[in-house]
């Protein structure tokens, strides 16, 4: 019995097999679901696609170019040179036009500064040569109310942090297999009926349900991914799990290219979730979550079911007295001085510098990350290659996560790859439109994805087991107030068309010297009490393998905790 107390899950895990044939399964199901999830996210980017457009003239009708023997693409161009004025850079304006009453026109009349002009009253007229329709040409979101669409944005990126909040509740509360079914069902429902919608007011709100599903599926992905996985490939599996969010994003550039009909587009995305509802037949509950909730029996036969796929012998009865362990252990716990709460992070000076570095850079990563990627179609040479290529840049920038934070470190990494990303942000603004502007972009989303790869996990890795939950949860909030700011920052490119990508790139660079003050925890055990969290965040760019013993004896943690 003794044995069966001592019982640890993630060397059952080892036993099992870290990452086996039953893993790979199931993980692969879950990435599908972020792949989609990815199109939900930024499909916005062509259902709200940029497209030309200037007043409708009604003094001028079809009638009149049939008089004048024109054709329908004359006539379009004649009833712009006629009625809209020319401003800078020999362009139509797109918010006003001639007041032709009483004016009698005809082709080839010049009315430039003789002639007043009034604001669109009737309407405008959209070039369809790119989209054939999009939210801006069927909600009229031009002129005074062009911001609308990057609103929409943040209203969605906020419904995806009331869903990480939301079904991160209801999954401890009821398990993650049956949170992570509804809100595949509130995804598919709201994504349908948001092609019906009517209106920009109905767009936004089925828009946020959409992002209140997807931002549960999203983290339930992850935990379920990280759940059944051993120690050892966590960070594969965070790995992995970008990857296929990368995946779905640059296959949205394809789809987009495809169909250039916004209702079309956003019924294509939302349709697959049908078929992702079903998945959840080969989706099991989390063994740890059952343990937790001392349904030992029913987390016996899912690891018993694991065992047979991964073609492993498997020990009977280590279960028995896991629930009694989890009872009776008690957290060797050393409060701050004055503290009543010992397990609240902000109390101990070293672990909420931590803290506050860490959100400092996830909501800068989110920003950026979130900012390049909304704002890719504007680069000048195509939209759909220009959106393409940035968020590709993932890619890299994941595949050097991966091998540098095991080579350089954690924190060398975040920082040389935040004030690399955030320079060539910076360096973006000021290129003319075209493809040089497009590849400086991409690299220097290749340094952002990187460090917020790195985001993803350090987290985990910093905080002891008391408050790693809640840390890892606060992190989250501030990487979402990033995403939710990211749409709205891009809307200062009407004051200074370089300034968004100033603001990005300063941001950067500054979260970049920020990641300095972090520990560097490549090679070492993950801590597991209050104590060993205060003294490795005493420890600042401090790497080495092993346990905490020397952190503590040699910290000032001692000093600040009684």
């Amino acid at each position: 019995m003794k044995e069966q107390k001592e019982y640890n899950f993630d060397a059952l895990l080892t036993h099992l097999g870290e990452f086996g044939r039953y893993q790979r399964r199931v993980y692969s199901l879950v990435c599908l679901m972020t792949l989609v999830g990815a199109w939900h996210t930024l499909v916005q980017v062509f259902l709200a696609g940029i497209i030309d457009h200037w007043c409708q003239v009604p003094e001028i009708q079809s009638s009149d170019c049939q008089e004048w023997n024109l054709t329908d693409v004359e006539c379009q161009e004649v009833t712009k040179d006629i009625g809209i004025p020319v401003g800078d850079a020999d362009k139509y304006a797109q918010c006003e036009r001639y007041n032709l009453t009483d004016v009698e026109v005809y082709p080839g009349i010049d009315l430039n500064n003789s002639t007043q002009t009034i604001p669109c009253n009737s309407g405008w007229v959209y070039n369809t040569s790119q989209y054939k329709t999009t939210i801006i040409s069927d909600f009229d979101l031009v002129c005074g109310k062009s911001s609308f669409s990057n609103l929409a944005q943040s209203i969605f990126f906020s419904g995806m942090l009331c869903g990480n909040i939301l079904f991160g509740a209801i999954a401890d509360r009821v398990g993650r297999r049956y949170a992570l079914l509804v809100a595949l069902v509130i995804q598919l429902t709201a994504g349908i009926a948001t092609v019906f919608s009517p209106n920009y007011v109905i767009f936004v709100i089925l828009r946020f349900l959409i992002a209140l599903g997807n931002g549960g599926i999203m983290i339930l992905s992850l935990v379920i991914g990280t759940e059944f996985v051993g120690p050892s490939k966590r960070i594969l599996v965070c790995v992995v799990g970008y990857l296929f969010s990368t995946l779905g994003s640059m296959s949205l550039a394809l789809l987009a290219f495809l169909i250039r009909k916004w209702r079309i587009l956003q019924f294509v995305v939302s349709a697959p979730s049908s078929i992702l509802c079903f998945f959840i037949i080969f989706i099991p509950e989390s063994a740890r979550w059952l343990i937790s909730r001392g349904r030992l029996k029913e987390a016996d036969e899912i690891i018993q079911r694991v065992a047979r796929t991964n073609q492993v012998e498997m020990p009977e009865s280590l279960l028995e007295g896991y629930k009694e362990k989890n009872e009776d252990k008690k957290q060797q716990e050393v409060k701050v001085v004055g503290s009543s709460d010992p397990k609240n992070p902000f109390l101990y000076p070293n672990m909420r510098r931590g803290l506050l570095c860490l959100m400092w850079m996830g909501f800068v990563n989110s920003m950026v990350n979130y900012g390049l990627s909304l704002n890719a179609t504007n680069f000048g040479f195509n939209q759909y290659l220009d959106f393409f290529l940035v968020v590709s840049a993932d890619i890299i920038g994941i595949l050097l996560c991966y091998y540098t934070v095991e080579k350089w470190g954690r924190v060398i990494t975040v920082c040389v790859a935040m004030i690399l990303g955030g320079s060539l942000c910076i360096v973006t603004g000021f290129l003319v439109d075209g493809i040089a502007k497009v590849i400086v972009a991409s690299l220097g989303k290749v340094g952002i994805a990187a460090s917020f790869a790195v985001s993803l996990f350090l987290p985990i890795e910093i905080f002891p087991t008391p408050v790693r939950t809640i840390s890892t949860g606060v992190v989250g909030m501030a990487v979402g107030v990033g995403s939710i700011l990211s749409p709205l920052l891009l809307i200062l490119s009407d004051t200074w068309s370089p300034l968004p990508l100033v603001v990005f790139g300063s941001l950067s660079i500054s979260a970049g010297f920020v990641a300095l003050f972090l520990p560097e925890t490549m090679g070492r055990k993950l801590p597991e009490t209050m104590q060993e969290g205060e003294a490795l965040c005493a420890r600042r760019r401090t790497g080495g393998r092993g346990s905490y013993g020397s952190l503590i004896d040699n910290s000032h943690a001692d000093e600040e905790i009684t």
